[in-house]
């Protein structure tokens, strides 16, 4: 009988070079598409949890700053050792994202108001909250309504303030001199820098960053120098958010102070 012969199967090796060609399309695809979130170091020091034991006057370091900033759900005030200054008040705005169609408005905020989308009509949650922000409100008390307080943001999204350290209402004219908080650099206003400024709400955040990049500037000229000229204790009410405690201390950053601490008002973080 003949013996049946079998056909010998050689494996032929994968040709991996499309599939290869593919996910190196894919790659440069999807970094193209992400979203990249700036990161920061800030340094903190926490002061230690204790009883607070009565402090006489006399035993105060006078020569200290002592500067503080409190910051409620109303208003933020600046506190050191030679007194307060006028509280700076601000109303809530928060800016949503819909998940439903990705569709971003605004919206004042109200304790305990459920915000609807405009174009779908469906609830928004906490999760939703892309910016909380903080327009800073003229008012003459506490019970005033108050008014909004705009400025000239450039490019960047700074605040611009003219030579006399006052906010610029409108666009610098072409050629105005023009600086922003944590830059004494003066700039001069071009064509090409004014056609991207604009005129918006101010931010309290940048109204506290310039109120404390002057006090910084005047305890940085005392002799002697005050041992926490460079410090700063934020002080926030147990109802306020994390958000808006964040972007307080950059505000305290930009106005030059590099140590930071932060305190619950009635006991320490």
């Amino acid at each position: 009988m003949k013996k049946a012969r079998t056909k010998k199967h050689h494996s032929k090796e994968l040709d991996l070079i499309p599939v290869m060609n593919l996910f190196s399309i894919l790659v440069v695809t999807v970094i193209s598409m992400a979203q990249f979130e700036k990161m920061g170091v800030l340094e903190l020091w926490l002061p230690e949890r204790s009883n607070t034991p009565v402090v006489n006057k006399e035993d105060i370091d006078q020569g200290l700053l002592n500067l503080t900033v409190i910051i409620t759900n109303k208003g933020v005030t600046i506190g050191a050792g030679g007194g307060f200054q006028p509280t700076i008040y601000y109303q809530e705005e928060v800016e949503y994202r819909s998940r439903s169609d990705q569709h971003v408005f605004r919206k004042v905020y109200v304790t305990g108001e459920e915000v609807k989308s405009p174009t779908d009509g469906k609830i928004m949650t906490p999760y939703e909250r892309e910016t909380i922000m903080l327009n800073s409100v003229i008012k003459k008390d506490s019970l005033d309504p108050g008014t909004y307080q705009y400025a000239a943001i450039d490019p960047d999204g700074n605040a611009m303030m003219d030579t006399a350290g006052n906010w610029y209402a409108t666009v610098p004219a072409l050629g105005a001199l023009y600086r922003v908080v944590g830059d004494e650099t003066l700039h001069h206003m071009d064509a090409r820098n004014a056609a991207f400024c604009k005129v918006e709400k101010l931010s309290a955040y940048q109204e506290v960053a310039k109120t404390l990049e002057k006090i910084h500037t005047l305890y940085s000229q005392r002799d002697p120098l005050p041992a926490d000229v460079d410090d700063v204790v934020i002080l926030a009410d147990e109802s306020v958010v994390y958000d808006k405690v964040i972007q307080m201390m950059d505000a305290c950053k930009s106005a030059g102070f590099d140590r930071v601490a932060l305190s619950l008002i009635g006991g320490a973080v």
